[in-house]
């Protein structure tokens, strides 16, 4: 399976593995700053049911210090809030209902799974697990001038 791409100041501090140039480095981090989103407009869409949309707001402020959400992680972070709130809907579902119905097993088991799969693909998308933030980690800013490391 591929690996992501990796940020150029992530390669720097893993020691430069693929033994990229300084040119190549210093051309890959000017791009990155380029493709740089704001992110002053973080508000729930339209469509986001209002426990999604509280749910959003929760995400959004409680990583508010990262800075790592953009505008652009809006609808991923809006699909991960309506995906959570379908996954607790399957969950009251099959307390309710029981495991099996009608002498099949519940549906909404695998609706659940279903979601609980998505959840946590999206969740890693978003720093929103301890994994995901680990390797987020390697790329914050130090508050160090790190553009010595080109020269």
């Amino acid at each position: 399976m591929p690996q992501n791409a990796k940020s150029a100041l992530i390669h720097i501090y893993e020691g430069n593995p693929n033994n990229k140039s300084k040119k190549e480095l210093y051309k890959r981090k000017n791009n990155e700053e380029k493709l740089s989103l704001p992110n002053d407009d973080l508000n729930p869409p339209t469509w986001l049911t209002a426990t999604g949309a509280k749910e959003f707001n929760r995400i959004v402020s409680m990583m508010e210090p990262t800075k790592l959400l953009t505008n652009g992680d809006v609808n991923t972070l809006a699909l991960y809030c309506d995906t959570l709130a379908d996954y607790r809907s399957y969950s009251r579902k099959i307390k309710q209902k029981g495991v099996m119905m009608k002498g099949r097993v519940n549906p909404f088991i695998r609706e659940k799974r279903n979601a609980a799969q998505l959840l946590d693909k999206l969740a890693n998308e978003l720093g929103l697990t301890p994994g995901s933030r680990a390797s987020l980690a390697i790329n914050m800013d130090s508050g160090e001038d790190e553009d010595e490391d080109f020269e």
